[in-house]
């Protein structure tokens, strides 16, 4: 009797359990699907690189969660060209930016849906260009595929302003017939920005990306924010930034 009474008085006075780790990664998932591929908790975001690191230790090799075969390794060479090796530190590859954005995708249906797309539509951009998958292209026709994205991107937004300052003139009603058309490859442009942001939030919320920052963290990186200047740098980083 005793041993219940000790029991029950320390569920009253021991304090509620905090969030699980799926937990964390699964609030994660949703904010970043809201934020257009933003990752605002950087504390959260250690959540996800464990979760990929004792999947890898588990199997001794991560096994996708969410993606098939083919789109996890397109994530990779992706990873890999948007925020290549250099002399102070790996790629975003080697930082794990695949399986991060796979574990994410893995816990929110809306930002699954919108990988499991855009690397579709990437595959059969790549087939209709040069009769290749992305990830069986040669390095030089995938970044001419990226480099088209990105100009595609800058067409958009400059489509997107036109519309804007429209809608605050006198010919307002008429806005939504812009001069300029959508560009061909908007779909794809707006898929390219998600993985960009999300592949370059993976590297710097990585251990290999906070050491090329220089950051000084605690030896767990359980809490630390990466400050903004540093996240613009990582942009800049990217060859398609």
């Amino acid at each position: 009797m005793s041993n219940l009474v000790n029991i029950e008085q320390s569920s009253k006075t021991d304090p509620p359990a905090g969030p699980s780790r799926r937990d964390l990664i699964k609030a994660l998932a949703f904010a970043v699907a809201a934020t257009g591929g933003v990752i605002e908790d950087v504390a959260a975001a250690q959540h996800v690189h464990a979760e990929a690191t004792s999947s890898t230790k588990a199997t001794g090799a991560y096994i996708a969660k969410e993606m098939s075969n083919a789109e996890f390794k397109t994530l990779e060479r992706l990873a890999e060209l948007i925020v290549p090796a250099d002399d102070v530190s790996g790629s975003a590859r080697e930082a794990g930016a695949a399986p991060f954005i796979d574990v994410l995708c893995s816990q929110n249906k809306q930002l699954a849906g919108i990988y499991h797309g855009g690397l579709a539509w990437l595959d059969a951009e790549m087939n209709r260009r040069f009769g290749k998958s992305f990830v069986n292209a040669s390095a030089s026709d995938q970044t001419a595929m990226l480099d088209l994205l990105v100009e595609a991107e800058r067409a958009e937004r400059s489509r997107a302003d036109e519309v804007s300052g429209m809608k605050k003139a006198l010919h307002k009603d008429f806005a939504d017939y812009s001069l300029k058309p959508a560009h061909p490859l908007a779909a794809g442009a707006k898929f390219f920005d998600w993985v960009r942001k999300m592949t370059v939030d993976a590297f710097y919320t990585s251990p290999i990306g906070v050491k090329d920052l220089g950051y000084v963290g605690n030896s767990a990186y359980s809490k630390y924010e990466v400050p903004q200047e540093s996240m613009e740098y990582a942009m800049k980083r990217s060859p398609f930034a």
